[in-house]
């Protein structure tokens, strides 16, 4: 069961309420436990995905932040820490993560707004926490590592502790930096790429529109035109009709006065 529900995570947010509606179906007296598990938000499930697909990054960034929090579990007895250097790591790890995810969303067509991505930087910043890895159902709340003093006694993993304990943060060799650069260029040439794909579409819609726009604001002058010479029209005609009423009327009572002399 427990493989199912993963299972069930790992799908696209499109497909997860009739998949979920149909496991519980078949759980039988289990469905109903099923049936409330919650679909995640886009943030969430973006997580989730970074959890199913890219362990490695995954992994990468809750080692570093279990250092962090470790270091400062150990700052707050005392000890002297080398807390900038794990920090810059753990942020150096949020930055990778991040940009997995936004390669995960745009692969699905999942539009990476702005709001999405704080979201889900957010999410990855508070990381590890917020239950089951690669079942979130909503946005996490990043903690200050600062404020992790009452959250640290005695929650620090004894691996965390000892990696950080024992932490001696080695220099980058050069081709290590380089590779590091060359995966970062990559990434960005290929969002250029993306949001220049985007750009172009955009502005071929634009362009659609603004002809479409200016030629039902032809219409509409048009139309104007027409309507006010009908309006015109209308008064002239009316204008015309009291008139010959009038000369009708007075001729008619001219008729009736001669023929009256007559008799």
């Amino acid at each position: 069961m427990a493989s199912d529900i993963d299972t069930l995570y790992r799908l696209s947010l499109a497909e997860f309420t009739d998949a979920r509606n149909a496991m519980a179906k078949a759980a039988g007296a289990k469905g109903a436990a099923i049936k409330a598990l919650e679909k995640p938000s886009a943030a969430a499930w973006a997580v989730n995905q970074l959890f199913w697909k890219q362990r490695r990054a995954y992994d990468k960034l809750i080692r570093a932040s279990e250092r962090v929090r470790a270091a400062h579990a150990q700052v707050l007895k005392g000890k002297a820490m080398d807390l900038r250097t794990l920090e810059a790591q753990h942020s150096a790890a949020v930055k990778d993560a991040a940009e997995e995810v936004r390669a995960i969303l745009a692969r699905v067509g999942d539009p990476a707004t702005p709001a999405t991505m704080k979201s889900v930087v957010d999410t990855l910043q508070a990381l590890p926490g917020g239950g089951e890895p690669g079942r979130l159902t909503k946005a996490l709340a990043p903690i200050g590592f600062g404020a992790f003093g009452a959250l640290m006694k005695g929650a620090v993993s004894s691996k965390a502790l000892a990696d950080v304990v024992t932490f001696a943060p080695p220099k980058p060799k050069p081709d290590e930096v380089a590779e590091a650069t060359k995966r970062h260029h990559a990434r960005v040439r290929t969002r250029l790429h993306e949001v220049e794909a985007q750009t172009r579409k955009l502005s071929a819609a634009l362009a659609i529109a603004r002809g479409k726009h200016e030629k039902a604001e032809a219409i509409r002058a048009s139309a104007e035109a027409a309507f006010q010479k009908t309006v015109a029209d209308a008064k002239s005609t009316a204008a015309d009709l009291a008139r010959l009423e009038r000369e009708a009327r007075a001729a008619d009572q001219e008729r009736a006065r001669l023929a009256a002399e007559l008799r």
